[in-house]
């Protein structure tokens, strides 16, 4: 399935599932005349406070009735919410007529996932099912403002994004996909499930 948003097309698929995994491939296709930056990569801070990378990771939400966001993204923390120390903002550049493609794996039953909040024990019995799944990308053109440097992490060079290059900060490419066998067990703390930050 495609989804057309302001020239960049992204295309999902199941590439594989089974009872305990679903495993996600999706392009993401820059068909505008200019450079884009694709906020495909998950940082993190790892156990001992240091920058990690998840290659195959993704922000997961519900969203409503039967349908589960899957995100790569970056996500701005709650407004009520003080905290102190972000991973730095990172993408894919990629040129006119080029691609990013990326893995996406997840654990089944899914599991609310939100970097600034703690996971949750799921429990299979509490999953509600869904019949399908919402991947969101954000993006955003090159233009004024907007700089870059090199990011270093897991021994992989990441394009930094640096300063302030305006509104909207990122777009969202989307697009559905059906899945059946699919079920997600639902953050019963109190949780944010934010749309991505534009």
């Amino acid at each position: 399935m495609t989804e057309n948003a302001r020239g960049v097309e992204l295309d999902v698929q199941v590439q594989a599932q089974k009872d305990t995994e679903i495993r996600l491939a999706y392009e993401l296709r820059n068909t505008t005349r200019a450079r884009i930056f694709v906020f495909d990569h998950i940082l993190y801070f790892d156990s001992k406070g240091a920058i990690s990378l998840s290659n195959t990771g993704s922000y997961v939400f519900f969203d409503h009735q039967e349908t589960a966001r899957i995100i790569r993204g970056f996500i701005a923390p709650p407004m009520y919410m003080s905290v102190a120390r972000r991973p730095p903002i990172v993408a894919s550049a990629v040129d006119p007529g080029w691609a990013s493609a990326g893995l996406i794996e997840l654990p089944l039953p899914l599991a609310e996932t939100n970097p600034y909040f703690p996971p949750q024990t799921c429990d299979p019995r509490a999953a509600r099912p869904i019949s399908r799944l919402r991947l969101q990308v954000g993006w955003v053109e090159e233009r004024e403002g907007l700089r870059t440097g090199v990011f270093k992490v897991d021994e992989r060079s990441l394009v930094r994004l640096l300063g302030g290059w305006g509104t909207p900060l990122q777009r969202v490419a989307q697009t559905d996909i059906g899945v059946t066998g699919v079920a997600i067990c639902v953050h019963s703390d109190p949780f944010d499930r934010p749309q991505l930050q534009q």
